[in-house]
């Protein structure tokens, strides 16, 4: 029932770490297992080795010129542990212990390991063989090993059994330890499908593990920013629908005064005209600029522009539709290669924004120049300036400073974010700064290349 359960869970991350920590243990298993199967086979080599060697000097010890080398061999070898000695004196005699001649011939015909030659396998088991030559006689001693195999065998199959049940139990263990983990994601994600961005509501951030806090901080930074960006747009809403409302209001009022007043007073119709053809283009201006957020600008579209002859002739425009102190520095036949339209963006945009907040009474200074190797573009007036906490904030979409400086100020907060999206375009930046004693000063620089 377990194993069934996990196997229905296994796309979780519950499923998929116990799966990890499994083979993990199972490598970690199977390598001490050869260890000690490595360590148990050489405990055993040494092991009959040792009692090989014993035997030997045991024998070596009841030596003399009248020993009966029949009577010695049954002597020292034990025929209970299966053992086997062969003696060979210098007329060739050969003394077998009990058993022993059989013994042997069954170990001529078996086999041994290339690395540990001294071991035969045999039908009549495994066998330490050694043989040594004292000169007067040479011992050949079979030292039988099932016993101390057994043993380490015996170990062995113990040692499975309870790794077996090590991998159960810890199987087990680790998929409810890993339960907790992944509970925290569970809920986390039980918390998104559940989250109310209409309430501001953020996910609880778990204090461990390290990771899963770190993705919840994460998050709820992100709803912060989504929600930032929603009442920005919320705002923008409001703000450009009132720049809607009042044109639209104002052209309709005009429209039913010329249909109402016009055959009877036609020297309204003039002045109505004007009014319509004023606020329209503020329309205009609004339906445009809505537009250049989205816009796709095609990079085919470039080509080199006389940038210094562009500003002239704005500046030159805008000196008939708002008188203000102009004062210009514009170094001349400075190329680029752009897109038209983002240019005449950049420089409208600018200029624009220092006559709207500022009067007829205050300067506006234009300046543009090289200075190797960037193109620089500024526009500074006298006007209203910019608070310190409101700089960061300019160049964000519909962006407006709440003030009464500026409620009686019309716009969407659109132009500086347009603004500054063509300018990033190409590799530039734009710097705001105060004008001394009042005033702001906009620095727009693009690499000339």
């Amino acid at each position: 029932m377990f194993l069934e359960k996990m196997r229905k869970n296994k796309d979780t991350a519950q499923y998929q770490l116990t799966k990890k920590f499994i083979s993990i243990f199972l490598v970690v298993l199977v390598m001490m297992n050869l260890l000690y199967l490595f360590a148990s086979g050489k405990f055993v080599f040494e092991f009959v080795k040792n009692k090989s060697e014993s035997t030997m000097n045991t024998l070596v010890f009841e030596e003399n010129e009248k020993i009966n080398w029949s009577k010695e061999v049954d002597r020292v070898i034990s025929e209970k542990d299966g053992d086997g000695m062969i003696v060979v004196d210098n007329s060739g005699n050969e003394f077998f212990s009990v058993k022993a001649e059989a013994l042997f011939n069954e170990l001529y015909q078996g086999k041994s390991l290339p690395f540990v030659k001294p071991i035969i396998f045999s039908e009549e088991g495994i066998y330490y063989v050694n043989s040594k030559d004292y000169g007067d006689f040479t011992v050949t001693l079979a030292t039988n090993s099932e016993m101390a195999v057994d043993l380490v065998v015996g170990m062995l199959r113990i040692n499975i059994i309870l790794n077996l049940l090590a991998i159960v139990i810890g199987s087990f263990v680790i998929y409810r330890s890993t339960k907790h983990w992944s509970r925290n994601l569970k809920n986390m994600s039980k918390e998104i499908r559940e989250l109310d961005l209409s309430q501001q509501s953020q996910i609880k951030v778990p204090n461990n593990p390290l990771e899963i806090k770190e993705v919840a901080l994460a998050f709820n930074q992100l709803l912060i920013k989504q929600e930032e960006a929603i009442e920005r747009e919320k705002k923008f809403i409001t703000n450009a629908s009132h720049d809607l409302k009042t044109p639209i209001a104002a052209i309709r009022g005009h429209v039913k005064l010329i249909q109402r007043r016009g055959e009877s007073h036609p020297e309204i119709i003039p002045k109505s005209l004007s009014f319509i053809d004023t606020e329209s283009e503020r329309l205009e201006k609004l339906s445009h600029q809505l537009l250049i957020l989205n816009e796709d600008r095609n990079e085919f579209l470039k080509e080199n522009i006389n940038f210094s002859e562009m500003v002239e002739a704005e500046l030159n425009r805008n000196k008939l539709l708002f008188p203000r102190k102009y004062t210009s520095t514009i170094e001349k036949n400075i190329v680029i290669q752009a897109v038209r339209g983002d240019l005449v963006q950049i420089v409208q945009n600018l200029i624009g924004n220092a006559i709207k907040y500022s009067t007829e009474n205050e300067g506006i200074d234009i300046q543009l120049k090289i200075d190797q190797p960037k193109i620089i573009f500024s526009v500074s007036d006298n006007g209203i300036g910019i608070d310190e906490k409101h700089k960061n904030k300019i160049f964000e979409r519909f962006f407006r400073v709440d003030d009464s400086r500026t409620s009686n100020i019309e716009g969407s907060g659109i132009g500086l974010s347009i603004v500054k999206e063509i300018v990033e375009k190409y590799q530039g930046k734009i710097i705001v700064k105060d004008n001394r004693p009042k005033g702001t000063i906009f620095i727009v620089e693009i690499p000339k290349n």
